[in-house]
């Protein structure tokens, strides 16, 4: 074992250093593995476990830390890291290099499988790779587990690689979850079988979800469905520019449940529930038609007072699963939506909620079809060909696919603010103009519509106290407007921008520049003012 003096003479530093400056940040940089070292990987197990739990004596005198992790270097968990009393922040460093990487290494008794996580309190993911696959040839069963009534959970660019249950395991209630720049793939056995491999798994301790929202992040070769919810109530789901690729789909696709307040738009669903409507399995099915129908996006009440919008999504299945379908009498497609999503909607934007194109993507792996032929045939069946998820040729991990597809394509400019459906950041060029969801260490801000016409809207939340300054400012720097400049309680609040009240200082449409400022971060972004 490496020893950790470095680590305690860093703590004492910056406790010294931060003594009456508790709002400003800590960085606790941890060492980890580099592959290309020649060094015994056995010196660095469990150093972040250490390091995190290790920090408690400086936690006391300034709670404002965040562990910054190495690019390149490997970092290995046999103990389990659980955040009883503080926010639990994990960064990787910014520059060039490979995400620095979570693995499982073996327990104290030799075995593995322990989880990475449990989030008891607030817990920030950002700039990570968490890797799934262990040692001994099987997957970890729930890398992170967020389990905290009341937490706030974030993840920003962060891939799931290879966990055999889900991505986001939801284990308490009220839970606020945000998820943006991810991307969470290979889930479920390898030798795929039941309904494991999700990317969202509300567990029945999940009795009530009040936010989830997921921006610009992609889902793919899930061996069950991308949200599993059989009993939680969800307050508020908001899904955009989601792209989710090859699932299995046993028990349906995003199954929004009893959920009062729903948006997913701009979203390409492509090969989604491979197993089409399969006869033997829709008693598993809870949404209410009966019977019940597979769909790729399902609702299962309708609450007064609530707002449903599913609009501009592309959902559609290659002809090579079609033809799965055609050879077994009893399967045919499942629908794109459940009756209930239709008559929730406004009755003018029906016609709204999908079209259907298929696309070619730069570099995926392509849907197992033998592999889904297989399962019809005997969907209870212990084993399954090793073919579902990594191997092959097809470049199967997060950093090796290309999701992006041709500019010529009507979904390159589907999208409700004319942009392309699905993950935005396989089209860098055009991504910047994007609806925004800007995760921050204290704050989330939402800015919409960009572009915008007239008004623009900025609604945030804090977590604590801040100091915060929201202002606009044209494309040569020069200041138009602030819209907030004071010390604000922890909470929800909305700000806008019009056009019309700043006459005289507005040039007309282009560009513009809005910059959000806390006491412990800062954040700029693009405007886009159109006619």
């Amino acid at each position: 074992m490496k020893k950790l003096n470095s680590f305690l003479f860093m703590a004492i530093l910056l406790v010294a250093s931060f003594a009456g400056k508790a709002q400003e940040t800590r960085i606790v940089k941890v060492d980890g593995w580099d592959p290309a070292s020649g060094e015994d990987p056995a010196q660095y197990e469990n150093l972040l476990y250490y390091a995190i739990m290790e920090d408690s004596t400086a936690r006391k005198t300034n709670p404002n830390v965040i562990f910054e992790l190495q690019r390149d270097h490997i970092y290995f968990l046999g103990k389990q890291i659980e955040n009883y009393d503080f926010h639990l922040y994990i960064r990787g460093e910014e520059g060039e290099g490979l995400l620095p990487e979570i693995q499982g290494s073996a327990k104290s008794d030799g075995t593995y499988g322990l989880d990475y996580i449990h989030a008891y309190n607030d817990l920030t993911l950002e700039n990570l790779a968490i890797n799934g696959y262990l040692p001994d040839g099987g997957n970890q069963h729930w890398e992170v587990e967020c389990r905290g009534n009341g937490s706030t959970i974030r993840y920003k660019n962060v891939t799931f690689d290879g966990d055999r249950a889900a991505a986001v395991c939801a284990r308490a209630d009220s839970l606020k979850i945000f998820i943006s720049d991810c991307t969470m793939g290979n889930m479920g056995y390898r030798t795929a079988f039941g309904g494991n491999g999700r990317m969202i798994d509300l567990r029945p301790e999940a009795q009530y979800l009040d936010t989830l929202v997921i921006e610009n992040s992609t889902t793919y070769n899930l061996s069950d469905r991308i949200i599993r919810n059989m009993n939680t109530k969800i307050n508020y789901l908001y899904i955009d520019h989601l792209t989710a690729a090859n699932t299995v789909g046993r028990h349906g696709g995003i199954q929004l449940g009893n959920c009062k307040n729903a948006t997913v738009k701009n979203s390409l669903f492509a090969n989604v529930i491979m197993i089409g409507h399969c006869d033997a399995l829709t008693s598993e099915q809870t949404q209410p038609e009966n019977p019940p129908h597979f769909a790729v996006i399902t609702l299962d009440t309708i609450y007064e007072g609530g707002s449903y919008v599913i609009e501009n999504n592309n959902i559609y299945w290659d002809n090579s699963v079609k033809g799965v379908w055609d050879q077994i009498d009893t399967v045919s497609m499942p629908d794109f939506v459940n009756p209930l999503i239709k008559s929730a909607v406004n009755a003018d934007k029906v016609d709204d909620i999908y079209f259907s194109e298929p696309l070619d993507f730069a570099t995926m792996c392509a849907p197992q079809i033998s592999y889904i032929a297989l399962y019809y045939a005997s969907p209870n069946a212990g084993t399954y060909p090793d073919s579902w998820c990594v191997g092959g040729d097809g470049g199967y991990f997060p950093d090796q696919i290309d999701l992006s597809y041709s500019n010529t394509s009507t979904s390159y400019t589907a999208a409700t603010d004319g942009l392309p459906v699905g993950n935005l950041n396989y089209f860098p060029d055009v991504a910047s103009s994007a609806n925004e969801y800007i995760a921050g260490k204290e704050a989330s801000i939402k800015v919409f519509p960009n572009p915008f016409s007239d008004k623009v809207t900025m609604d945030y939340e804090l977590s604590a106290n801040e100091k915060v300054e929201i202002s606009i400012f044209d494309i040569t720097g020069k200041k138009i407007k602030s819209l907030v400049n004071q010390m604000q309680s922890a909470g929800s609040y909305s700000v806008s921008w019009d056009k019309t009240s700043d006459d005289g200082k507005i040039s007309g449409q282009g560009l513009y520049i809005y910059r959000i400022k806390t006491s412990s971060w800062t954040k700029s972004g693009r405007l886009i003012l159109v006619k």
